[in-house]
């Protein structure tokens, strides 16, 4: 394996995005592009890396503006600067260039996980015409804070009034409401990203997560304006009807609705003329399940599957 460390502008204006690109020891056989959750970094998904190296993949992944080492380097934590939506999608097209122009002519697909799942269908609004490929795990969608809890209009009245740059937990509150109230034992207000209390815990003190620290509204602005996008009617009309599709969730995983709402979308896909769309949804799983070690394996597994089944 050979490890290549890249950094690129943000298309804020402000950050230098930190990047990765892992590369096997044999010739490659296809690109995958992973882009991580809300919060976190992308170097929790080494083992998923190390997976993909093995079935002859390029892996490339980046640490979003305001989050990991790119915030680490910035000192910017919890915001991603003006036009956020637009910075995280356009950052994912400039991270595939530069792989592109190492690894040209090899399919290409992206995954994208939570918040990554969000970017990952907005990506494939704005740049699907080289996507082989696009796997969808911890699928947002039917969030009950964001479409019904949430103070919509108290947010946008505050940045109005020139407070973007405040921050203030209480937006997220809402955003995440309800999201252990379906557990029996709750150890703590993270319970719903695994089911292995390790997990959780390994989540809880990474110094690269800082998934406790304030965002800034325009961020939780910029977050709510991207699930309504990709989880609008229009979404599913506008996307590259050929495009494969992978979801993938647990079915107490309260960011897919508990399953639900990783069905909706597969649901919705295949009636606006999407044929190849698979959807596995683990039994008493919760958000990563990717990470969880009953469930790693065999998620692992479904994406090398759509992978090698699209080349």
């Amino acid at each position: 394996m050979a490890i290549r460390e890249i950094q690129f502008p943000s298309h804020n204006g402000r950050d230098q995005i930190q990047a990765w690109v892992y590369e096997p020891v044999r010739p490659a056989r296809a690109v995958v592009q992973l882009v991580h959750g809300l919060g976190e970094h992308s170097r929790r998904y080494l083992h998923m890396v190390s997976t993909l190296l093995d079935a002859g993949c390029v892996v490339a992944a980046d640490d979003h503006a305001g989050h990991g080492r790119t915030a680490m380097v910035s000192g910017e934590w919890g915001d991603t600067g003006e036009d956020g939506v637009t910075t995280v999608i356009e950052d994912e097209a400039s991270l595939h260039d530069r792989v592109r122009e190492l690894h040209p002519g090899v399919p290409f697909f992206m995954f994208g996980h939570s918040w990554g799942s969000m970017i990952g269908r907005g990506y494939a609004l704005e740049h699907s015409e080289d996507l082989s490929g696009l796997a969808l795990c911890g699928v947002a969608a039917q969030i009950h804070g964001i479409e019904t809890v949430v103070d919509r209009a108290s947010l946008a009245a505050r940045i109005t009034a020139g407070e973007a740059t405040t921050r203030d937990d209480r937006y997220v509150d809402q955003m995440f409401d309800g999201f252990i109230s379906r557990y029996g034992h709750v150890n703590g207000p993270t319970d719903w990203i695994a089911v292995d209390p390790d997990v959780v815990r390994d989540h809880a003190q990474d110094p690269f997560n800082n998934f406790t620290a304030p965002m800034t509204l325009r961020f939780v602005q910029d977050f709510i304006d991207l699930y309504d996008q990709v989880n609008a009617p229009g979404w599913y009309t506008q996307v590259r009807p050929d495009l494969p599709v992978l979801l993938l969730s647990g079915d107490m995983d309260p960011v897919a609705n508990y399953g639900e709402g990783t069905y909706h979308v597969a649901n919705q896909l295949q009636m606006n003329g999407h044929s190849d769309v698979r959807t596995r949804v683990w039994t008493g799983f919760r958000h990563e399940i990717h990470n969880d070690p009953d469930t790693r394996a065999l998620v692992e597994e479904e994406l090398v599957h759509f992978i090698e089944a699209h080349l």
